[in-house]
């Protein structure tokens, strides 16, 4: 079996663990519910925000999120772990180190514009992610997608190929279903 997942915010807690440096770049608060909506529409400024976190190396200082390691680890065993990130490709050094810091395995990785995932992941039997609107363009090529819940993806979901899922232990609950269906 195939399965996709993305890093930030599924693997890592990037969003818990960056919201003092995001702040901070921001000059402002900024309510986690509104991260995505302006990482799109201030994608310049966005840009500077990558290319300082890049500098500083804090991408490498994200804590796990509890259950990751040991279910990836666990599927590993026997599936095919392909790992797709919206990180820029200017990452992809330091996301390895971190990766392999955490002792997480997989057999790809890949680096994808946000809503372009769909072209790596294809042919997935499951995919995990935690963006919505990107969750929709999975469905398509993925036998079943995974919405890991946060704050900013609380919209109703109206596919019923896509899967709220709240921690790993109701995401290895999803594949052990999936596996018997």
């Amino acid at each position: 079996m195939k399965i996709g997942i993305d890093i930030d915010n599924v693997i890592a807690n990037t969003y818990q663990d960056l919201y003092p440096f995001f702040n901070k770049f921001m000059g402002r608060d900024v309510r986690s519910e509104d991260v995505v909506a302006i990482m799109r529409k201030e994608r310049f400024r966005m840009l500077q925000y990558f290319v300082k976190a890049w500098r500083s190396k804090i991408m490498t200082t994200v804590t796990l999120i509890d259950g990751a390691v040991e279910t990836i680890k666990e599927w590993h065993k026997e599936h095919n772990i392909s790992l797709i990130t919206s990180r820029y490709s200017l990452f992809n050094r330091q996301t390895k180190d971190w990766l392999n810091k955490h002792g997480i395995p997989f057999h790809e990785l890949h680096h994808a514009k946000e809503g372009t995932k769909h072209k790596k992941a294809n042919g997935c039997d499951l995919f995990i992610e935690d963006n919505l609107e990107e969750c929709h363009s999975l469905v398509d090529h993925c036998g079943k997608v995974l919405l890991f819940d946060q704050p900013w993806n609380r919209k109703p979901i109206i596919n019923s190929q896509i899967i709220r899922v709240k921690n790993w232990f109701e995401i290895a609950k999803e594949l052990a279903q999936t596996k018997t269906n």
